[in-house]
């Protein structure tokens, strides 16, 4: 004999089929049309989707068929992302002017979309030292040849003959006199 095994869903509120079952069940109690879809919508967007969308359609108000669409978040409506990632139910309403058609489509906030860049941090820290250490080793290169187009032919014959060790320390700066601007005042 079959047995049957029944579990609870984890997370009702993100499934398409039970969310389409809730909003027909509201309208079927004579709640506003537009009030049970923005709840559901609601209730499914603070349970953690990246979008939903809900189709209601019929006779909702008048004798006149129309369709009303609630959406929120973003929704894929081809590719991959919409084949996988999107979850569809589908319900029905039966009222006294006739019957609704109700499609709710709830995108997971797990599907991966083909726009999502991740940035990996090792890579970017290793990337940012290269660069650091070309900028330094260009800045370097730059100086000396500055300073080597500021040199006349003499200062380079000067500097080509004294020896490292001989040299304790060389400033680049000439000595200036500084003067106390308050000093003078008094």
């Amino acid at each position: 004999m079959p047995q049957i095994e029944v579990e609870e869903v984890a997370e009702p509120d993100l499934d398409a089929q039970i969310m389409a079952e809730r909003l027909a069940y509201s309208l079927d109690r004579g709640r506003h049309y537009r009030r049970a879809g923005y709840y559901i919508l609601r209730k499914v967007m603070d349970a953690g989707a990246r979008g939903v969308e809900i189709i209601i359609s019929g006779k909702v108000t008048s004798q006149r068929a129309r369709t009303q669409i609630f959406r929120a978040g973003t929704m894929s409506k081809s590719g991959q992302p919409a084949q996988e990632g999107v979850d569809k139910g589908v319900a029905i309403c039966i009222q006294k002017s006739g019957v609704l058609g109700i499609i709710c489509k709830i995108m997971r906030a797990d599907t991966k979309l083909g726009d999502g860049v991740t940035i990996k941090e090792d890579l970017l820290i290793k990337a940012q030292a290269e660069i650091e250490a070309e900028l330094a080793k260009t800045r370097a290169e730059y100086v000396i040849e500055e300073v080597e187009g500021t040199l006349s032919e003499d200062d380079k014959k000067l500097i080509d003959e004294v020896d490292e060790e001989d040299v304790s320390e060389i400033s680049a700066v000439p000595d200036i006199e500084v003067k106390d601007i308050n000093s003078e005042k008094e």
